[in-house]
């Protein structure tokens, strides 16, 4: 082989190679639920964004990505919520009337399509997972912080958790719209804690509840069961009086129904059986006068 041909060899290895690293340097990947964001020095923030697939941008341009498919933020301490075994305690003490609670709660959210350009012009290239740790996150704790003081701790431990549930998600909703183009579909109370005193409290004001809920529900009872005593009083009044009223009338039927001729026919059939009787008005009394 001679110098020409071992040259020219080198040459088209180099060049292969350089086509090698030109190619793998130029492909980018949008992961499923994604979109990405392009930008190289010449042209700056491209409007169209890239979607879930392998594409082509050069090697000198720079791909942020961000999420346009439902993503979940979990504020916990309990790591379970984090399908993990050990996590950061990343729940909220927020305040609320009477004192403070300690919330788990989960934030369903998106970044909208629309809006990703103006947010990497915005935030200096950040992708969207990092624009979230570094700024979202503490903000959705801000923002909870300003909605929680309008419910009592007792509203929030309780009966109202799903209610203020809904009132956290609009106020999420309508800030993080506004700041970092993000939609906010549901934020929900996964738990509430609270410290022993408060605790305490609380657990008084359920006993007391529940104490005045059974003393209506007994004085409802004692009600209904003197009106149901009152009812059949009066009904054995009526049967009472309905019996004396069908004695009377059966009384008063025996009674005319007693004729001279019947007293004189039972006079003559107790004669016959007993010898000489007497048959005296109309009780019929029966005398020997053998």
């Amino acid at each position: 082989m001679g110098a020409k041909q071992v040259i020219a060899g080198a040459i088209i290895g180099v060049c292969a190679i350089t086509g090698g690293i030109y190619t793998v340097t130029s492909l980018t990947k949008v992961d499923q639920g994604e979109v990405g964001v392009v930008y190289t020095m010449k042209d700056g923030v491209q409007e169209e964004t890239l979607p879930p697939g392998f594409h082509f941008v050069g090697p000198f341009a720079k791909v942020k990505d961000y999420p346009v498919a439902q993503q979940q933020l979990v504020l916990s301490n309990n790591p379970e919520d984090y399908n993990e075994k050990k996590h950061a305690d990343w729940h909220v003490d927020a305040p609320a009337d009477g004192g403070m609670v300690k919330l788990n709660l989960s934030v369903n959210y998106n970044f909208m399509q629309d809006r990703v350009t103006d947010l990497y012009e915005k935030f200096n290239g950040m992708d969207g997972d990092a624009i979230v740790e570094n700024m979202v996150q503490n903000s959705i704790v801000a923002y909870i912080k300003e909605v929680t003081p309008q419910f009592t701790v007792m509203d929030i431990y309780s009966d109202k958790r799903s209610e203020i549930s809904q009132a956290i998600t609009a106020y999420l909703n309508g800030k993080l719209n506004d700041e970092y183009g993000i939609n906010v579909s549901s934020a929900l109370i996964i738990d509430v804690q609270l410290d022993e005193q408060l605790q305490a409290k609380v657990q008084a004001k359920e006993q007391a509840k529940q104490d005045a809920e059974k003393a209506q529900l007994d004085k409802e009872t004692a009600i209904a069961q003197g009106e149901a005593a009152k009812a059949k009083a009066e009904a054995d009044k009526a049967v009472t009086i309905t019996n004396a009223q069908a004695e009377a009338e059966a009384n008063r039927i025996i009674s005319e129904s007693i004729t001279d001729e019947l007293i004189k026919m039972t006079e003559a059939e107790a004669r016959k059986k007993h010898g000489w009787v007497t048959v005296q008005g109309a009780d019929a009394v029966v005398t020997d006068e053998k």
